[in-house]
């Protein structure tokens, strides 16, 4: 009986010590997921108020008859967009082949919600020119564009101008797309601008009161012949004659640029004059050649061709291409127009996109955050080809652009640009003859108001 009675109180032992140890399991596991939930959302927190500095303007709109579309999924603070955090400003002029769809693609992390902005605003424009034309229609080189995001790459306000006549807005404001048609008394006034360049282009003319649009603009005019961020230096001249816009008396962007001069100490001086829809030096030849000075309109020079100290491989070996640091998502421009031969995932070059040209060369582009075009392609000169990332062997978001001549490589940075032989027609040599003279003449000797270091004169 004794001997009965010590195995059953053996029994409840063990069930108790059993029940303790799963009790002690189970507490264990609950703790650990209160201490991970935390953890996750405090994490989150930290991201999601991280500061970023933005000095965008609170945009006013007029509310009545512009339409509203619910846009399922795309979140937006209640404020103001100078007040949220992380605000982003993309300002650029379209290259070749981009399209609405194409420009939302690349700037807005979700690809649902582009492609719900890009249909609206293809709407609204088709419904305001009467003509064909939907988000997948091409877009003419050189139309500015502005697009707004917050911190997460959600869609704050987004803008294009097809013309000084036609420009279309998309907001997104509580969870709702609103598009139109900007109506306003549109005038445009000839001015000139003298300023000596003080960091990078943009830096430059952002000091004096001038904005984006101006330097993607000089950007563009200047693209096959100036690369803006390794020939630039401290103290070289520009000068510009432009249209600045007026909208209702207000300035409000800019229309053409008439004319350029460029003085620079490494590439000397450049020259663009606008003559019948194209840029031609003060000979009358025109800017177009074979290849564009830069892959991106936004960049700096990080590492050089040639031998350096790889920085994570930390060896000695010889650098094939030139690294621009920019940041992710930042269009990627075909330097020349071509043959895409491979686009896919190239071992320390993460996302890798290589391009054969009509003259012997191959021009290649890795690290990208994506790419937008497929094996067999045929791309055109400044078409947006995919966006800066860091796949691959990257220690940051940076592209690493080579060029091949007859299967060497050889410095992107030296290779003498191949002048086009186009010229301004003869029967109308006497003209541009008249228009080149008359406004360089304006740049070279105009009324200025010396301003903050910079020289301004309205011309007309």
């Amino acid at each position: 009986m004794k001997g009965n009675n010590h195995h059953v109180i053996r029994n409840n032992t063990n069930s108790l010590g059993a029940f303790v140890k799963r009790a002690m399991v189970a507490l264990f596991l609950l703790i650990g997921g209160i201490c991970l939930t935390s953890y996750s959302y405090l994490f989150q927190a930290s991201v999601d108020n991280a500061p970023i500095s933005s000095n965008l303007p609170s945009p006013s709109f007029a509310s009545a008859g512009v339409p509203e579309r619910e846009l399922p999924k795309i979140e937006i603070k209640s404020c103001p967009i100078d007040q949220v955090t992380g605000c982003q400003e993309i300002v650029d002029v379209t290259g070749h082949g981009d399209t609405v769809s194409s420009l939302l693609n690349a700037n807005l992390a979700d690809e649902r919600a582009a492609k719900e902005v890009a249909k609206s605003l293809a709407s609204k424009i088709r419904e305001h020119t009467r003509a064909p034309f939907d988000e997948n229609t091409a877009i003419k080189p050189g139309r500015r564009y502005e697009i707004v995001v917050d911190g997460s790459g959600a869609l704050l306000k987004a803008s294009i101008e097809l013309d000084s006549a036609n420009v279309f807005y998309a907001l997104v404001e509580d969870g709702k797309l609103k598009t139109w048609k900007e109506e306003v008394v549109l005038d445009f006034k000839t001015e000139t601008l003298t300023f000596n360049l003080k960091g990078s282009l943009l830096e430059s003319l952002l000091s004096i009161g001038e904005s984006p649009e101006l330097a993607a603009k000089l950007t563009n005019v200047f693209r096959w012949d100036i690369d803006f961020q390794s020939e630039c230096v401290k103290g070289d001249a520009c000068r510009v004659l432009f249209e600045r816009r007026y909208a209702d008396d207000k300035p409000s962007g800019y229309g053409a640029v008439l004319c350029a001069i460029y003085e620079g100490r490494k590439i000397g001086k450049k020259t663009a004059v606008l003559f019948s829809g194209e840029y031609y030096d003060e000979s009358g030849i025109e800017l177009k050649k074979n290849f564009l000075r830069s892959p991106l309109s936004v960049c700096r020079v990080t590492s050089h061709y040639g031998r350096r100290f790889h920085p994570i491989l930390r060896v000695w070996r010889k650098h094939n291409g030139v690294d621009y640091g920019a940041a992710q998502g930042t269009p990627v421009y075909a330097v020349n127009a071509g043959i895409v031969s491979f686009a896919g995932w190239q071992k320390g070059y993460g996302n890798y996109v290589c391009i054969k040209h009509d003259n012997g060369y191959e021009s290649r582009y890795g690290h990208l955050q994506r790419y937008m075009v497929k094996v067999g392609q045929r791309v055109k000169q400044r078409q947006t080809i995919g966006l800066v990332g860091m796949t691959g062997i990257a220690s940051g978001p940076h592209l690493d652009f080579q060029l091949l001549r007859k299967d060497k490589h050889v410095n992107p940075l030296s290779v003498k640009m191949v002048r086009s032989l186009n010229t301004v027609p003869g029967l109308l040599k006497p003209r541009f003859a008249s228009v080149a003279g008359e406004r360089i003449s304006a740049l070279g000797k105009p009324t200025l108001i010396r301003a903050s270091g910079q020289f301004r004169s309205s011309i007309y």
